[in-house]
């Protein structure tokens, strides 16, 4: 009996972000950019920061540097994404790519809608259930999305 099988085509993220309409302002250090088509944030997450839950997923996508434990940050890539952060804030959303394996390598045409919230002084992208409206509007959420949001941070 054979089994049937296909592999998705996986991209580098510069390819990714290409394919989305995104020039790099870092090419070999950025993880997010603006699609220049509809002025769009579009974020590359990494699969092993990503947090899963019966109400959908979240992921930090940016945090303050902490002062003496994360030093060797890349303040230039940091600025920027904090800056975009703050537009898909302001813009309502994102998109959102999923880098996995050593290589950060992304699944071609796997695109994910988020809500970006800021919680405290970082900023988390949400999708899945509670990330749309309609959630709210079938009874699947009873407050604020991160009511009971514990934020778990990755290391740096």
């Amino acid at each position: 009996m054979s089994r049937l099988s296909f592999k998705i085509p996986r991209l580098s993220r510069q390819q990714a972000f290409a394919e989305q309409g995104v020039t790099l302002a870092y090419p070999a250090r950025s993880w997010s950019g603006v699609r220049e088509d509809d002025g769009a944030v579009v974020f590359a997450m990494r699969g092993a920061e990503i947090h899963t839950a019966f109400d959908g997923f979240r992921c930090l996508l940016w945090a303050p540097v902490i002062e003496g434990a994360t030093e060797w940050v890349d303040r230039p890539a940091k600025e920027e994404r904090l800056a975009h952060c703050r537009r898909a804030l302001a813009h309502g959303g994102a998109d959102g790519l999923v880098a996995s394996g050593a290589a950060a390598e992304i699944d071609r045409g796997c695109v994910y809608s988020l809500r970006v919230e800021k919680i405290g002084a970082e900023y988390w992208a949400f999708w899945g259930a509670l990330a749309t409206s309609e959630a709210a509007v079938f009874g699947l959420m009873s407050g604020p999305a991160h009511a009971a949001f514990e934020p778990q941070r990755m290391a740096a």
